[in-house]
């Protein structure tokens, strides 16, 4: 036990050591994080993901809830408005790219059956929001960036999850997949979920303007959070957008809101800047066990298998769609070439995979085995893959890159790359144009160079 205690409080540390080493250096320290996890857990033999029982899944899931609460909470209700029109065309294109591929690729080279290999493209098929909302805020990208990932990677969440169930239901009662019921149960459970996240978060707000108590106790927050995504889990609509829609709207209420009952004058009070503190706090510890825990699962000598080189072509595999749903979606006006560059990179798969990929095996689907183990593989290469990208567009090593991709998109100057021809002078060669700086630009430039001296005439 005291061995224990003593390792919990050195990982303390350490993922705060981690997460300084990203902010020097750009290397997330979720992939370091999973490689330490890998060290003790399958090389070393210190511990393993037995060790952690129940504990270890319900702490994932825990992990989920928390980082969607506390990113909904800095969600503004204007940006999310002007981000959600771009939001979910880029999502649904990105997501369902990723699916066709993906399943083409488990029908040829792992020779799974249509129906198994459409259920393991929707398994794979979404961006993990564990791993993007950290990774965003940790790179300082936009409002509008930052907003339309969020929102991408929770819808894409919600959407495979609920395909992923629709069609391992299915295919467990002997039945086809039927495209019409998925996509009316898509939208059924996304209306319930968004009016069950408003009203949660009103009642909340509600709550504590009353009980003063309940909001100097700042965790019973997000254990309303938990207590929201287990409702609507409950009542087989998404958790994950119910809990996002209940952030989001306590952290969009207005200072001036009240309400008056009988002769008493209630005024709801938005989330303050020390409780986002405290809850980023408990995000990042979180995250950290997360993806500790998820090296634990990895063995490493499973890559040199034919599941593992299947498992890197997967991983691969959706930085082919995100391309097209970069250059047509994105705003070109707004968003900078690196943000662009970002926005490819960031397709990683994380929670909502490992967990979705237990759900053919409990109900006993054929092949369900081979293809989990093959998405526990592709999750750990999928995030690997996506941290090399993001120390690559850190340290301008893809610069040349993005400028093909992306040439449409404004450098981080604001302008955009256009190839100009120099004059060509009069013995046929070339010379560099020289470009006069307009009157703005060279007056802030040099403040002083255009102040003509008065003359002896002006000062008399």
């Amino acid at each position: 036990m005291e061995v224990a205690v003593f390792a919990a409080g050195l990982f303390i540390f350490l993922a705060h050591l981690l997460d300084y080493f990203f902010e020097r250096t750009r290397v997330p320290d979720i992939l370091l994080l999973m490689l330490l996890g890998v060290i003790v857990g399958p090389i070393a033999g210190l511990m393993a993901p037995s060790d952690f029982g129940f504990v270890g899944e319900f702490l994932s899931v825990v992990t989920l809830v928390v980082i969607l609460c506390a990113s909904g909470l800095g969600l503004k209700f204007d940006v999310l408005l002007k981000a959600a029109p771009r939001a979910t065309p880029f999502a649904l294109f990105s997501m369902l790219g990723a699916v066709a591929l993906i399943a083409l690729f488990l029908s040829v080279f792992l020779g799974l059956d249509s129906s198994m290999a459409i259920l393991g493209g929707f398994i794979l098929g979404g961006t993990s929001s564990a791993v993007v909302i950290p990774v965003v805020k940790g790179l300082g990208a936009s409002d509008e960036t930052s907003t339309l990932l969020t929102v991408e990677s929770a819808l894409t969440d919600v959407l495979c999850i609920i395909a992923t169930v629709g069609i391992a239901t299915s295919l467990q009662g002997g039945d086809g997949v039927e495209a019409t019921s998925l996509i009316s149960a898509v939208f059924i459970s996304l209306g319930i979920a968004l009016v069950m996240g408003v009203i949660a978060g009103l009642f909340w707000a509600f709550i504590l303007s009353i009980a003063p108590r309940l909001r100097a106790s700042m965790h019973t927050t997000l254990a309303f959070a938990l207590v929201i995504y287990g409702c609507a889990e409950l009542l087989h609509v998404s958790g994950a957008i119910a809990t996002l829609v209940f952030g989001i709207t306590l952290g969009n209420l207005p200072e001036d809101l009240s309400l008056k009952m009988r002769d008493r004058e209630i005024s709801f009070k938005p989330v303050t800047h020390t409780e986002k503190q405290v809850y980023s706090e408990v995000v990042f510890l979180l995250k950290a066990f997360f993806f500790f825990y998820l090296g634990l699962t990895i063995r490493p000598i499973d890559f040199l298998s034919g599941a593992g080189i299947v498992a890197l072509l997967l991983a691969v595999a959706p930085f082919a769609p995100r391309l097209p749903a970069v250059r047509w979606i994105m705003d070109r006006q707004t968003t900078t070439r690196r943000e662009a560059l970002l926005s490819w990179a960031l397709v990683p798969r994380g929670l909502a995979a490992a967990v979705l990929a237990q759900i053919p095996v409990q109900l006993g689907l054929p092949d369900a085995e081979v293809l989990a183990s093959t998405v526990a593989m592709m999750v750990f290469l999928s995030i690997t893959l996506v941290a090399v990208c993001i120390v690559l567009v850190e340290k301008g090593k893809l610069d040349g890159l993005g400028a093909r991709l992306f040439k449409a998109f404004p450098d981080a100057e604001g302008t955009v790359s256009n190839t100009v021809q120099p004059p060509e002078t009069t013995d046929g060669s070339h010379q560099a144009e020289q470009v006069e700086p307009d009157a703005a630009t060279s007056n802030l430039a040099h403040p002083t160079e255009d102040l003509e001296t008065p003359s002896e005439e002006d000062t008399t």
